[in-house]
């Protein structure tokens, strides 16, 4: 009877070693040594901080005829100096996920198992986070958007200065001849061409102005006594509007404005709660958080302490061999991200890599992770 006893206890220690063999998970590094048997690699998630800075760029050009503008059109404030400045619009914070390096892990299978033993399926997104253990997740992956940004400026700047630079000028030269008691006078042609001076061009475009506002003038007020529809009378107007514009522009110079978004991407370091993005001023615009021109854009993290009360044993982290499967519980942290003591954005999110690594049995199990966090939002033991 004791040998019977005895035999039972030895089998059913060697069907749980199997058991236990047949699926491992062992933690990865460069120093790894190739296991024996077959499986798939899957790592945890950690989060990554995208932020985008968007940046107004401010540009005042000289006008080719800005002397002239007081002189020629009364203008009194021209801008006299080409200058370029800069104004910070906005900054914004987005969450993406990626692989945490520091915790990829190999699920080791054994090939001689079962057909049962077999049923075991394991679904990871497709940058190789895991989801689930034996069942399908069914939470959908997060898409990644393309941004796109739109900048309209004007390319062709003092376009009413493109004009032709020489003009045709004829002189007259009259020869006085005497023969005897003879005078002849003898006329010559000279024809030519001569460049156009900076102050011709600049009174052409002035008298365009007027001439264009007087045609301005008759339109609406009916001198062509042409009936035309409000359709085209609005149309012509804003046209000759337009074209006043421009003319003026060439003393009055131009201020053109563009938007910039600049993306910046930084790992959360539980040693840094402050972080420089980048730096800004209103001279040089946005630089490296290198470059000793501007002040410091900061990405500041505050730890709310939700783990504080974990005990030591929560966090397991094995290298070897075990049939328990890695998952985090990821803390919660208040982000924000600010320019001179001004907050633009603040959110408060679940950051993976502030929390801890812990384990939970997966054998003829079904575990749904979050492949955002890696934290275990469903659980079914059978």
């Amino acid at each position: 009877m004791k040998h019977y006893f005895l035999m039972f206890i030895i089998c059913s220690l060697l069907i749980a070693y199997q058991t236990e063999a047949q699926i491992n998970v062992t933690s990865v590094s460069s120093r790894s040594v190739k296991p024996e048997k077959n499986g798939v690699f899957f790592s945890l998630p950690r989060k990554i901080i995208k932020v985008s800075v968007t940046v107004k760029e401010i540009e005042n050009m000289k006008g080719p005829y800005a002397e002239y503008a007081e002189q020629l059109m009364g203008i009194s404030n021209p801008i006299m100096q080409n200058t370029k400045e800069y104004e910070l619009v906005d900054i914004k914070m987005e969450t993406l996920v990626e692989p945490d390096p520091e915790q990829i892990f190999f699920i080791e299978i054994d090939d001689k198992s079962s057909k049962e033993e077999k049923n075991f399926s394991v679904n990871l997104t497709s940058n190789g986070i895991i989801r689930s253990i034996n069942g399908i997740s069914s939470a959908k992956e997060a898409q990644l958007i393309k941004e796109e940004y739109k900048v309209i400026t004007q390319e062709d700047l003092f376009s009413m200065s493109v004009n032709p630079s020489l003009y045709h000028k004829v002189d007259t030269i009259i020869r006085i001849v005497t023969v005897d008691t003879n005078t002849v006078k003898k006329r010559f042609f000279n024809t030519y061409f001569e460049e156009k001076s900076t102050e011709i061009k600049a009174r052409e475009a002035a008298d365009m102005v007027s001439r264009i506002r007087e045609g301005r003038f008759n339109l609406l007020t009916g001198y062509q006594e042409t009936n035309y529809s409000p359709e085209t009378m609005k149309y012509m107007d804003e046209k000759l509007q337009l074209m006043v514009q421009e003319y003026i522009s060439l003393f009055k110079g131009l201020k053109t404005e563009m938007l910039n978004t600049y993306t910046f991407y930084l790992i959360p370091d539980p040693n840094k709660l402050n972080q420089v993005v980048c730096k800004f001023s209103k001279e040089s615009g946005i630089s490296d958080a290198t470059d000793n021109k501007g002040r410091e854009v900061i990405l500041n993290i505050r730890r709310s302490g939700t783990l504080t009360q974990m005990p030591n044993w929560a966090s397991s982290a094995v290298d070897a061999r075990s049939t328990l499967i890695p998952y985090r519980i990821p803390e919660m942290v208040r982000l924000s991200v600010n320019y001179l003591g001004k907050i633009y954005d603040e959110q408060l999110i679940a950051l993976p890599q502030f929390g801890i690594v812990s384990r939970v049995p997966f054998v003829k199990s079904k575990i749904e992770f979050d492949p955002q966090t890696g934290c275990v939002v469903k659980i079914y033991y059978e």
